[in-house]
């Protein structure tokens, strides 16, 4: 596996394309059953439309809807780079696409990742000690830099399916690790060795 990170980023995307459909589908449910336990009524709860072959988070985000979880979406603002979150509601008109970088957001209510209980973030790799590969525009970077400071905030948890763990991935000073993983394995919280659920689709369910 590459330590450079644009190679990394390269294989890592190759190996979640190579996943079949049924594997993708399966994974989305398992991933909205072991986080049932994150998303309870009246939670903040930072989400995210999954893009291209990043896992889809729409069974876990109806769940928590279901259970009475508040969810927020991100929006990227015009200028820098810390991201706003805005709250899902009902209105179907509510739906539009940033023009700048194509990305489908909605409109509502908004608020920091500081005011969230748990953050859902997604990534292109991440290594044993929680430390996150992303896309590169460095938005969740930016988002996240007042837990150097402050040490507060949500829960933080990546998202990925299994493929995308690697023993460890490139790292810069301001890097901070996640607090948790989500896969379709389990909630892996760095420091245990075993996660916290295991519910895997086989490969028989993921050929259904």
């Amino acid at each position: 596996m590459s330590t450079d990170k644009f190679a990394l980023r390269r294989e890592l995307r190759r190996a979640r394309a190579r996943l079949t459909p049924g594997y993708r589908h399966a994974a989305a449910r398992a991933v909205a059953r072991h986080a049932a336990r994150l998303t309870g009524s009246g939670r903040r709860i930072g989400a995210y439309l999954a893009a291209g072959t990043e896992l889809d988070l729409e069974p876990l985000m109806s769940a928590a809807l279901f259970r009475g979880a508040e969810l927020y979406l991100p929006v990227i603002p015009n200028r820098a780079r810390r991201l706003w979150f805005s709250r899902l509601g009902p209105d179907p008109d509510g739906w539009y696409v940033n023009p700048r970088y194509r990305i489908t957001e909605y409109n509502g209510p908004v608020l920091r990742a500081e005011k969230l209980d748990v953050l859902l973030v997604p990534l292109v790799g991440v290594d044993a000690d929680g430390y996150r590969l992303g896309q590169g525009g460095g938005f969740y970077d930016a988002t996240l830099a007042f837990r150097r400071r402050h040490g507060h905030g949500p829960l933080v948890i990546g998202v990925a399916f299994e493929c995308q763990r690697v023993a460890a991935v490139p790292r810069e000073p301001w890097d901070m690790p996640l607090d948790a993983l989500l896969t379709e394995r389990g909630l892996f919280r760095f420091g245990q060795r075993q996660p916290s659920s295991h519910v895997s689709p086989t490969p028989e369910q993921a050929r259904r």
